[in-house]
C-alpha cells in the first residue's frame, strides 16, 4: 500500500494558509485572500486542498467561514487506516514465517543440533560476499584462511581478508596457510605481505586442503567452485572438526618464504606436488580442481599429470589411480613416499 494515497502531501501554500487559520482562529476566504495577497480563486483552490487534507473545514451554518481542524485529530483519522494495514502486513509476515518454519522442521535431522541444518549451501558472487561480510562483520578474534590467496583463489576471500577498508576488525588475527608452491606466486606474496604488515602471519603446507575461511573457530566457509558456491558450516561439532583439520596442517607447516617467480622449483617441492596430485587425482578429482587446490597453474598441473603417467606408464587416469594404489600397497608407504618411489621407477 502506498502511503502517499492515505496522506497527501502538504506544500508550502498549505502550511502558510493552516497558519493563518490557527492564528485567526477563523476567516472568510475573502479575508484569507485579502491578507495573504492571493486572489479568491487562489485562496479556495488552497482552502479545497486543506479540507482534503482534513486540516481545515468550513462554516456548517453556511457563513462562508472557515476554521484550522487540529493536527491531533487528523492524526487519529490517517493512522486508523494505516494501523488496520500494518496490522494485515504484520499478520502476512507472521503467516510466512510460520510457513518457512514448517519447511525448516523438514530439514532438522537431529534434534540435538544447534542449527536445523549443519551445512547451508549459498550460490552466487552476491550472496556469497555478503555471507562472508557479515560473518567477518561479527568475527571477533581470529580468522584463518586456508588457500584464499594467489592463483586460483577465490576473489570474494580476498575480498573480505584483504580489502581496503576490508570487513574485519581491526584486532583479529589473521592466519592464512598456503600451498609451498605460492612461495613462488606474486599475488600470493604480495598478499602475504599485507597479511604480515597487519600484524598476521602466514605458512604454507603440502596438504591439499580445499579453499575455506574459518571465523573465530565458530562459523566456516568451505568455498567450493569459487564464485559461485560456498558452503556455510555452523554446526559445533563440524566446525570444530574442520578446524582439528587445519590447525594440524598449520602446525606441521612452514613460514611462508617467499622466493622471485624466475626462480627455479626445488626438486623436493616438485615432488611433494606431484604427490599431492596423485592423492587428489585418487580422489576423482579433475584437473581444474587440483590445479584450484594446490595453487598452481592448469598447465603446470597438466604438465605434473602427464610426467606422473609416463612414469607409472599408464594410459588413463583410471589405470594411473590403481597403479599407485599398488606402488603405494607394496611399498606400504603414504603418497608423497608412492610419488618418489614412481619418479625412481
Amino acid at each position: 500500500m502506498d502511503v502517499s494515497q492515505i496522506v497527501p502531501s502538504m506544500g508550502d501554500e498549505e502550511v502558510l494558509a493552516y497558519r493563518f487559520l490557527v492564528s485567526t482562529g477563523g476567516v472568510t476566504l475573502e479575508r484569507l485572500a485579502r491578507n495573504l495577497g492571493w486572489g479568491t480563486v487562489r485562496a479556495a483552490r488552497v482552502l479545497a486542498r486543506l479540507r482534503r487534507l482534513r486540516l481545515a473545514r468550513s462554516d456548517a451554518e453556511g457563513h462562508g467561514g472557515w476554521e484550522a481542524v487540529h493536527p491531533e485529530t487528523a492524526k487519529l483519522r490517517y493512522t486508523k487506516p494505516l494501523s488496520g494495514a500494518i496490522d494485515a502486513w504484520q499478520a502476512q509476515l507472521d503467516g510466512i514465517r510460520r510457513e518457512l518454519d514448517t519447511l525448516t522442521a523438514l530439514c532438522v535431522g537431529d534434534a540435538d543440533t544447534e542449527w536445523s541444518s549443519p551445512v547451508v549451501t549459498v550460490t552466487g558472487a552476491s550472496d556469497i560476499r555478503a555471507a562472508l561480510e557479515d560473518s567477518a562483520a561479527q568475527c571477533a578474534d581470529e580468522v584463518f584462511a586456508v588457500q584464499p590467496l594467489g592463483r586460483g583463489a577465490p576473489a570474494l576471500a580476498r575480498h573480505v581478508l584483504l580489502h581496503d577498508p576490508r570487513p574485519l576488525p581491526p584486532t583479529v588475527r589473521m592466519r592464512a596457510l598456503l600451498p609451498h608452491l605460492s612461495r613462488y606466486d606474486t599475488e600470493a606474496r604480495e598478499c602475504v605481505e599485507r597479511i604480515t604488515a597487519s600484524g598476521g602471519e602466514a605458512r604454507t603446507t603440502a596438504s591439499s586442503l580445499p579453499a575455506m575461511v574459518v571465523f573465530d573457530r565458530a562459523v566456516a566457509f568451505l568455498l567450493d567452485g569459487g564464485e559461485d558456491k560456498a558452503h556455510i558450516v555452523k554446526h559445533g561439532a563440524l566446525v570444530e572438526f574442520i578446524t582439528h583439520l587445519t590447525e594440524s596442517a598449520w602446525t606441521a607447516g612452514e613460514g611462508f618464504q617467499g622466493a622471485g617467480g624466475n626462480n627455479p622449483i626445488p626438486e623436493h617441492l616438485t615432488q611433494e606436488t606431484k604427490a599431492a596430485i596423485i592423492q587428489l587425482l585418487a580422489a576423482g578429482y579433475k584437473d581444474e580442481v587440483v590445479a584450484k587446490r594446490l595453487g598452481i597453474a592448469l598447465r603446470t598441473c597438466r604438465k605434473y599429470v602427464a610426467e606422473i603417467f609416463g612414469d607409472l606408464g599408464a594410459q588413463s587416469r583410471f589405470q594411473a589411480g590403481w597403479m599407485v594404489r599398488d606402488h603405494m600397497l607394496a611399498a606400504g608407504v603414504d603418497g608423497a613416499g608412492a610419488a618418489r618411489s614412481v619418479s625412481a621407477a
